[in-house]
């Protein structure tokens, strides 16, 4: 129950201090919804592709921007240890008897709180715009369930990098680094079949292309369990990982 009551006033806190600072969720919302409007309509011609199929760049792409307005913020969530880090508020919090996986979980249960607040503007405003999901409201639900695991991953794994490096640099390279190539090494914005041979087989080794199956076909084609499943499966492990990841490094560079 320590641990339980500890993270939830630390969750309150770390909201509240993003509340406060408004311009970097708008910058958050800013770069999807350009992604959203204008990239569908730079690529819009792609649908007339032979073997694209009958749905529209925007139908096909804006599972996609979801899946990016999460894994995009949530990487950049070790931003907010670095502060602590900087300002003392990690040594005091440590100093006091709060659970330790608190100070970590807490972190990372408010960035995804934020982002997925950001991610439903972004599905409205898809929606506003045409798409059409065709699970409805149990859909969307389930759709925020996925970008949830995704996004805890990567903010577990922000956080645990941030205690490793210590500077944000470093921290910021790495996470860009990283998080570009798993956007174009998946099937966010082609369909699989006019992928590249090799990229299609690394794909299946990537898990944002895990969440962006998942969600698309939520979207797109309604439940298809099978694929629902296996996103289901690969991002719970990728959350283990990171959380694993960025406990570890609380436990052995923060104390």
């Amino acid at each position: 129950m320590d641990t339980m009551a500890d993270t939830y006033f630390q969750t309150i806190r770390h909201i509240r201090t993003q509340i406060r600072m408004p311009v970097w969720i708008i910058i958050n919302l800013i770069q999807p919804i350009i992604w959203l409007v204008l990239f569908t309509q730079v690529f819009k011609s792609i649908a007339n592709v032979p073997g694209w199929g009958d749905e529209s760049f925007l139908q096909f792409f804006a599972p996609g921007v979801v899946v990016m307005t999460v894994m995009f913020g949530s990487a950049f969530s070790g931003m907010g240890m670095l502060h602590d880090i900087d300002m003392g508020i990690l040594s005091k919090l440590l100093a006091t008897p709060a659970s330790r996986i608190s100070i970590v979980l807490s972190r990372v249960i408010a960035s995804m709180l934020v982002l997925l607040l950001q991610a439903l503007i972004i599905l409205a405003i898809a929606l506003i715009m045409g798409v059409h999901v065709e699970t409805g409201a149990a859909g969307v639900l389930l759709i925020m369930i996925l970008v949830s695991l995704l996004g805890l991953g990567f903010a577990a794994f922000s956080n645990g990098l941030a205690l490793l490096l210590k500077r944000p640099e470093p921290l910021i390279g790495l996470i860009n680094f990283v998080t570009l190539p798993t956007v174009f090494l998946s099937s966010m914005m082609m369909q699989p079949d006019l992928l590249p041979h090799w990229l299609d087989t690394v794909r299946h080794f990537n898990p944002v292309d895990y969440a962006v199956v998942g969600v698309r076909g939520l979207i797109l084609e309604g439940y298809v369990w099978s694929d629902l499943w296996r996103s289901f499966a690969v991002l719970a492990a990728w959350a283990v990982v990171g959380l694993a990841f960025g406990t570890l490094m609380f436990r052995s560079r923060a104390e």
